[in-house]
């Protein structure tokens, strides 16, 4: 049954069957007296259960609804069930925004979880959506709440909703929300708690500025570099200001300034600048202006120069035991190492695919102190079938030092036999790759040489030819008579 809904001079009711098979259902009000501002919809069929559900709907003015009762009346004929069923009229009451409290239990070291209680009170009428979060992030908590129960006084409701963290989380300083939706009054309320308001040795830094430079996909693969600037550990975004300058005359071209709220509640903020000189070595400067800083915090970025080294790239496929306990999914690993400078981007293909970034996690870049080096692992989780059917996976890394900009790893499994294949442009494939083109280069002017003295020849040998044809047909035409007349004179 639906609750009354008043619109200007008339309410209208409603009464929803539902669950049944077959049709029809007879629905009647007040057992058939009111045969006026009726309307019945349509049985609309549920395949996933095969059952109907049919609503009606009564509109009546509103004196009448305030001084008369009114009944459903429901009947199915095929299974002889009948039901009648009254609807409560309440005179209209003004909604109640709630009131939001979110508290915490103790610290206890015996515990290993805090219990956090949000208590949601005085509102009206009950239906209120309660979210928590963790920092801005929502779905990462599972909670528990209760249905909304009536007050001891008054018509409104309350209710709560709990969560249990890890006191490892607690004690990093996340901040936690509990966020209440209430729609009648359509109003959102929000309510804090974390380790800081408790423990004033809470620590707390002040806000930190970097520039990222381009990724080396962005710079050889996609053809669009860019710069971003990130300002992290902000209280909040009021008043923030970031600017870019360049060292060279032109025009700079920021794009939209992002905020994003962090698990321990500050913000973080970046500006991206694309760049179309960074290869040429011009010099890119971020300065952030900020409530309550001494003077503006300025960071200066260029391309690096030195010696560069290319990657050498190892793919490893899933461990032997791995496979044989046949979890749901399975781990391929691509070590890169020995490259320098650090800038690197790893990309990972499924059945020569391009997989989303977040389908795998890589480690920072770190040094290799051995040989002053850099070095990295990018990890993939996959499932098992796609394994076990023979799907390819290929590890592809971007990196300046490379010939051709990039390296690839593939692996499979093929009959129980993981078969890893490459294809790899380092130093020693391109010195090979030199060496081939010579000695075809050398083979191909030893051709031409080889034609041009066989045509020179055979001219020679066709000169001879008709030399000699020329001279035999000029000794068989006779004696030359005109020197004989002569002679005879």
């Amino acid at each position: 049954m639906s609750g009354a809904k008043l619109v200007r001079t008339e309410v209208s009711i409603g009464c929803l069957v539902s669950g049944y098979f077959p049709e029809p259902v007879t629905v009647q009000w007040n057992s058939g007296a009111i045969s006026s501002g009726i309307r019945t919809f349509p049985a609309l069929l549920d395949s996933s259960s095969g059952h109907y559900t049919l609503t009606s709907q009564l509109t009546i003015p509103t004196s009448t609804w305030e001084s008369e009762k009114f009944q459903c009346n429901v009947t199915h004929a095929a299974t002889g069930f009948t039901a009648n069923k009254d609807i409560e009229h309440s005179p209209a009451k003004p909604a109640v925004v709630p009131e939001v409290r979110l508290l915490h239990s103790s610290c206890d070291p015996r515990h290993a979880t805090i219990e956090l209680l949000c208590i949601i009170s005085s509102f009206y009428p009950s239906r209120v959506t309660i979210e928590w979060l963790v920092g801005g992030q929502p779905g990462l908590l599972s909670s528990v709440t209760a249905p909304p129960r009536k007050d001891a006084h008054g018509y409104t409701f309350s209710t709560t909703s709990t969560v249990n963290v890890s006191k490892e989380d607690w004690q990093a300083g996340n901040t936690y929300h509990c966020q209440v939706f209430h729609e009648a009054t359509q109003t959102k309320l929000k309510s804090k708690a974390k380790i800081c308001e408790d423990n004033t040795d809470c620590p707390s830094a002040g806000i930190s500025v970097r520039i990222m430079p381009p990724t080396a996909k962005d710079l050889y693969i996609n053809r669009d570099p860019t710069l971003t600037c990130v300002v992290e550990n902000l209280e909040n975004a009021d008043g923030l200001k970031v600017t870019w300058s360049r060292a060279n005359s032109g025009p700079v071209s920021p794009g939209l300034l992002e905020v994003k709220e962090e698990l321990n509640g500050k913000y973080t903020a970046t500006s991206s600048l694309p760049v179309t000189t960074w290869l040429q070595g011009e010099e890119f400067t971020c300065k952030v202006e900020y409530p309550g800083l001494t003077a503006p915090i300025t960071k200066t970025i260029a391309k690096t120069t030195g010696n560069i080294k290319a990657p050498k790239v190892f793919l490893f496929s899933p461990h032997n035991e791995e496979i044989r306990a046949r979890p749901p999914m399975l781990t391929l690993t691509c070590l890169v190492t020995g490259f320098t400078p650090k800038e690197v981007s790893i990309q990972w293909l499924k059945n020569n695919n391009a997989m989303p970034e977040d389908h795998h996690v890589n480690t920072p870049v770190m040094k290799d102190k051995s040989n002053n080096s850099h070095f990295i692992y990018s990890k993939l989780t996959i499932p098992f079938s796609d394994w076990n059917s023979g799907i390819p996976f290929t590890c592809i890394v971007y990196h300046e030092a490379l010939p051709m900009k990039f390296t690839q790893r593939t692996v499979e499994k093929t009959q129980e036999v993981t078969v890893s294949t490459m294809n790899d442009y380092s130093d020693e494939k391109e010195e090979e790759l030199d060496r081939l083109w010579r000695t075809i280069f050398i083979f191909f002017v030893l051709f031409l040489l080889s034609v041009c003295y066989s045509a020179t020849i055979t001219l020679f040998k066709v000169k001879w030819l008709f030399s000699t044809v020329m001279l035999l047909k000029k000794q068989s035409l006779g004696p030359d008579y005109k020197n004989v007349s002569q002679r005879v004179d």
